[in-house]
């Protein structure tokens, strides 16, 4: 039981959201691993949203796979598992009567709180991510960005930390400052990636590798157009079943093998950070 949280200290956009939806959604398919992917963004519907199509958008897939049709709204969701958490009622297993199921005992979600954020519901993040730590084989956080409260107590509990960056040189640089001297330099548990990935930049995984000169494994994930959309239109199983059997040559072989090779990483960190415990 693992918890893993995606994060970056850089404000930027980083695809950090669609990649954690990405590596839960492969997880879940192709490991066998019982997943819940949890946002800690305040009235973020992204992860809801690319799971849950438009009601006039359904198709028998949704039936076929035993995909459930209900959306993860405020009371159902970390709201209402927030009400249970304050009459010292919350028990891990009853964290999945409040989720969104998407593959039935391999993949579950829990959309970001709908409400003003404040440090109580910071705190019961942290209380929700230790108890779904032991209900789900993996825990996949999509932790708020910055070096703030919430974040540095959820990163201190983390197995895994995958910190994001793109091929911006500030990005770069700041993610080399962290490594090196910053906040993250004691951290033994950094797998990088990097988002929205172009092999055409200069900042390529190759150079930027040569230039942080750490030990840290460094995935590329590569902008995808179709995953994109499909997040936009609540496809996103669709897009990851389509995608198991494309060819070699399909455009979008490129995107889910850095996926996997992510989650790969993502694992060998996990048994390195256990055989240290």
């Amino acid at each position: 039981m693992s918890i893993i949280s995606f994060w970056t200290e850089d404000n930027k956009e980083t695809g950090q959201t669609s990649t954690a939806i990405a590596v839960a959604t492969q997880m879940a398919i192709q490991h066998n691993k019982k997943v819940l992917l949890i946002s800690t963004y305040a009235n973020n519907k992204e992860i809801e949203a690319a799971y849950i199509k438009p009601q006039t958008q359904k198709t028998n897939i949704l039936a076929k796979l035993n995909l459930t049709k209900k959306v993860v709204g405020i009371e159902s969701g970390v709201a209402g598992l927030m009400k249970i958490e304050g009459s010292n009622k919350l028990s891990p297993e009853l964290i999945k009567d409040y989720t969104g199921i998407i593959f039935r005992e391999r993949l579950e979600v829990l959309s970001g709180y709908d409400g003003v954020e404040t440090t109580a519901i910071d705190e019961f993040y942290v209380s929700l991510i230790k108890k779904a730590n032991m209900a789900y084989d993996i825990v996949i956080v999509d932790l708020k960005k910055g070096i703030n409260k919430l974040a540095q107590d959820v990163l201190t509990i983390s197995d895994v930390i995958v910190y994001g960056m793109t091929q911006k040189r500030h990005s770069v640089e700041e993610y080399m400052e962290s490594r090196n001297k910053g906040y993250t330099s004691k951290m033994s548990n950094i797998v990088g990636y990097i988002g929205r990935y172009d092999k055409f930049s200069k900042y390529t995984q190759k150079n930027i590798l040569r230039t942080i000169r750490t030990k840290d494994p460094l995935y590329p994930i590569v902008y995808n157009t179709l995953f994109s959309d499909a997040c936009d239109e609540g496809v996103v199983v669709d897009y990851f079943l389509r995608m198991q059997t494309v060819s070699e040559k399909d455009r979008n072989v490129s995107f889910l093998n850095n996926v996997k090779e992510l989650i790969q990483g993502i694992l060998l960190k996990i048994d390195e950070v256990q055989m240290m415990k």
